[in-house]
């Protein structure tokens, strides 16, 4: 039985204390219930920790209002270990910005949408562009292959079978794709152009 109401998950699974960034992304799926097949969406979440390997983070009940829904899910991750968590990628910012504040100190907020355009990431974000590129990259690869998952599974029992596909599935992917999590690539500078730097130094 769930520890948190919020957490879909029939078995709420232990976190990294430090994560660089993570983003959260909405899925909706369909259950059986007693007035037959509805539809429920569940929010899910990568994180990136430092040496830039992802993370499948686990999934969570969408419930209203939102400011409410996000501190209970700031709350369920603190209490799975997590307690750095720099930046995070959502669709509601305002309501993520304010719950997960008072538990993370220098904790930033970027909108799902144009992540990679916010002047944040060009200015007091700079030094964390590579892990909000990675989170992004992630997440956008990841998020077609859980819809394909869910349509080729068809109504589900209850969220808990939902989410526990959408973890199943993520840490498939993620093991394959990104098996020794390399850092993104840099820009190498040619060995002419370090002896250029050389002589002019």
């Amino acid at each position: 039985m769930n520890v948190s109401l919020i957490n879909a998950e029939s078995e709420l699974e232990p976190l990294c204390r430090s994560y660089v960034c993570a983003a959260f992304d909405v899925l909706g799926f369909r259950v059986h219930g007693d007035a037959g097949v509805r539809t429920v969406q569940l929010l899910w979440a990568v994180g990136v920790m430092s040496d830039h390997a992802p993370h499948f983070l686990g999934a969570w009940h969408v419930q209203e209002p939102k400011d409410a829904c996000w501190r209970a899910i700031a709350s369920d991750v603190q209490d799975r270990g997590v307690v750095r968590l720099r930046i995070v990628i959502g669709p509601d910012p305002v309501e993520i910005q304010a719950a997960m504040a008072p538990r993370y100190r220098y904790n930033a907020v970027l909108p799902a949408s144009a992540t990679l355009n916010h002047p944040d990431v060009g200015s007091t974000l700079l030094g964390h562009r590579r892990y909000v590129e990675r989170a992004v990259e992630v997440s956008a690869s990841l998020s077609p292959r859980l819809k394909r998952a869910v349509v080729r599974h068809g109504p589900f029992v209850n969220a808990a079978a939902a989410a526990a596909l959408l973890r199943r599935s993520a840490e498939r992917y993620l093991s394959r794709a990104w098996p020794e999590s390399p850092e993104p690539a840099r820009a190498v500078r040619s060995s002419a152009s370090l002896a250029l730097s050389a002589a002019v130094g």
